[in-house]
């Protein structure tokens, strides 16, 4: 499938106010070939074969899959016109394409020619061919050229106009041919000296200048919708925070289902690979496909329908809806990433003038640092507001944190792994080494606050872990004393 179809097709699955906002593929695709034509006349007018060297020899021997034109396979046909062919003052001995972007952000797209002079004795016939290209083949209407020398004059200028008739003051030593623009023609600047080693022609295609404004102005206007969605994506995230709170309290009953929906999605990774990771690494069809997972997998567990509260069910559905747009966005910013890699990689086949490697590091598409900050917001301020197990456990026996006793070194363990620890001889703290953390620990490094927190989101693990702590203290002190007679002598004896 062409990309033109791709792009039309996945259009389709964006909200329909969103579609404006995808770089318009077809159009710039069209304008290309605006591009081609006036390259094409401009060089032909120039008696210089268009720039086909400046392309990759691979992409330049292909022929375009749409069977429209490039630039070579013009010059070729423009060979066999039956037009006469006019020599120009010079060799052609580099050409180059350059993107440049000015005080004002803005990029303009110039192909410059370097031209060897002849030799001294064609000085006079070189004049003449000059003046006879500029009055007998004038540029396109469309076409800005200027051709500069690169050494000095201090004589008077030639001056013609290339819709009336030839009309020259002539100087002493060096010519300088300047066509007036009027209302009706294109304006040509030629400067020459006799002693010049080279002239260098500045050609700046009206075309490509509209390619590249066109672009530009798709990227820009995608920024600009990035900015106003993500100031009311956040105002909804600060609404459903709001409500999430209220619904999530550990005083209510739908407390513990919402614990576990956003374990749930925790562990779907929908947008990341590593567990905590809130770095995107997955494309918009992989976040897709694994949200869809995790919506499957909690409508097959029935927690929706275990909701006491209604605003619950509410709430869920809007947090459902942010995810949602989380994908969009990064399906639109992924699809246009590529529109604008594909068209410069055509522009470039087509034209045979390398842009691929110069525009990127003017204007950037970036499909990461926004979608990134949305996805940082529903961990921060959405699922984190719901407290999970896993970041309470105790680093020594990775059960809850039973009694928190917080070291010097502010580290957080059970009261009962650290008195392990100590009669094990374990004085330095097991995370971070600190050098008798643990051997200086009492009562009083007990974390309160943390210790009533824990109480009151984790009752049940709380008391689950208090029951397995007093069933190995009983263990303990049996073995102790099944140790202590067998030490002893035979009572019975």
């Amino acid at each position: 499938m062409k990309f033109g179809k791709t792009i039309e097709t996945n259009a389709k699955e964006l909200p329909e106010e969103w579609q404006p906002y995808l770089i318009q593929y077809k159009l710039l695709k069209k304008n290309i070939k605006n591009i081609v034509q006036e390259l094409d006349n401009t060089f032909k007018n120039l008696n210089i074969a268009p720039p086909t060297f400046l392309g990759d020899s691979d992409d330049a021997s292909e022929s375009t899959p749409d069977g429209g034109t490039d630039a070579h396979s013009i010059a070729e046909s423009s060979s066999t016109a039956g037009q006469a062919p006019m020599e120009f003052a010079g060799v052609p001995e580099e050409i180059a394409y350059n993107i440049e972007k000015d005080s004002d952000g803005l990029v303009h797209p110039v192909i410059t020619v370097k031209i060897r002079r002849l030799p001294a004795h064609q000085q006079q016939q070189q004049h003449t061919q000059v003046v006879e290209l500029l009055t007998v083949a004038g540029l396109p209407e469309n076409t800005s050229v200027i051709l500069q020398s690169d050494g000095s004059s201090d004589t008077a200028p030639i001056t013609i106009s290339t819709s009336e008739p030839a009309a020259t003051e002539l100087g002493d030593k060096s010519n300088t041919i300047a066509c007036a623009e009027d209302s009706a023609s294109n304006s040509l600047t030629v400067e020459t000296q006799s002693d010049a080693e080279e002239t260098q022609v500045t050609v700046r295609l009206k075309a490509d200048q509209l390619f590249f404004d066109q672009l530009i102005e798709y990227i820009e206007r995608m920024r600009q919708f990035e900015q106003r969605y993500t100031k009311a994506y956040n105002t909804n995230v600060d609404h459903l925070s709001t409500e999430l709170a209220t619904v999530t309290s550990p005083y209510k009953q739908d407390y513990q289902v919402w614990r576990e929906i956003f374990r749930l999605y925790t562990d779907a990774q929908v947008w990341n690979r590593a567990h905590g990771d809130t770095r995107l690494s997955s494309t918009a069809r992989e976040g897709q496909e694994r949200f869809n997972k995790f919506a499957r997998h909690i409508e097959s567990l029935g927690l929706a329908q275990r909701f006491q509260n209604p605003m619950s069910a509410r709430v869920l559905m809007s947090f459902y809806k942010l995810n949602l747009e989380l994908t969009h966005m990064k399906l639109l910013q992924e699809m246009n990433e590529e529109a604008t890699r594909k068209i410069i990689k055509k522009h470039d086949k087509r034209t045979h003038l390398v842009a691929k490697t110069q525009f990127p590091r003017l204007i950037t598409i970036d499909t990461t640092s926004l979608t990134r900050a949305l996805l940082f917001t529903i961990y921060t301020d959405l699922v984190g507001i719901v407290p999970q197990i896993d970041d309470y456990l105790c680093p020594m026996c990775l059960n809850i944190a039973w009694r928190p006793l917080r070291l010097e070194c502010s580290h957080v363990f059970c009261s009962r792994c650290v008195v392990k620890a100590s009669k094990r001889r374990m004085f330095n703290c097991p995370v971070c080494r600190s050098k008798n953390a643990v051997y200086r620990a009492s009562i009083s490094n007990i974390d309160q606050s943390l210790l009533n927190f824990l109480r009151l989101y984790f009752p049940k693990e709380i008391k689950e872990r208090q029951r397995d702590i007093q069933r190995d203290i009983s263990e303990e002190e049996a073995q102790m004393m099944v140790v202590h007679d067998r030490s002893g002598p035979c009572i019975i004896m």
